[in-house]
C-alpha cells in the first residue's frame, strides 16, 4: 500500500452578491482543486466593521504641500496598500467646486471659516520661511 501525499489547503474569500445584500464566502479549499473543504457566508458589512475597528488612518502634510494618508493595523504596522496622496490645492479645489458646494449645501459662514483657516496656514508657512537660512 502506498501512502498518498498529505493534502494541503488554501484559504479563500469569494465575494457574492445576493438579492439580500453582499456577502463574503470565507473558507478553505484543497490545494489545486476547486473542492471546498469548509466555508461560511458572512455579510460584507459585518466583516468591514470587524476589520476596520483595528485600523487607524494617519494623515500628514509634507513641507511640499502634499497630504499623505496611511492605514495602520492593530499591530501599529503600516499596511502594504499604497498611501493616499493629494495636494492641498487639489483638495481645496474639489471642496469649493460648484458641484460640491451645491451637494454639500455649503454656507457662506463655512466658506469664510475655510478661508480663515487657509490664511492662517499661509501665515505658518511664511513664518517657517522666515526662519530658514537663505539658500545660496
Amino acid at each position: 500500500m502506498v501512502d498518498a501525499p498529505p493534502q494541503t489547503v488554501d484559504p479563500f474569500v469569494d465575494l457574492v452578491n445576493r438579492p439580500n445584500g453582499r456577502f463574503a464566502l470565507v473558507g478553505y479549499r484543497a490545494t489545486g482543486l476547486d473542492h471546498t473543504l469548509t466555508s461560511v457566508e458572512l455579510p460584507i458589512l459585518m466583516l468591514e466593521q470587524a476589520i476596520t475597528t483595528g485600523l487607524e488612518i494617519f494623515t500628514k502634510i509634507t513641507p511640499a504641500g502634499e497630504i499623505v494618508s496611511n492605514i495602520f493595523g492593530s499591530s501599529n504596522e503600516a499596511l502594504s496598500c499604497p498611501p493616499s496622496v493629494a495636494t492641498i490645492d487639489q483638495l481645496v479645489s474639489q471642496a469649493v467646486s460648484p458641484n460640491n458646494l451645491r451637494l454639500e449645501e455649503a454656507s457662506s459662514t463655512e466658506l469664510d471659516e475655510l478661508l480663515r483657516s487657509l490664511e492662517l496656514a499661509v501665515q505658518h508657512v511664511r513664518a517657517a520661511l522666515m526662519q530658514k537660512p537663505a539658500a545660496v
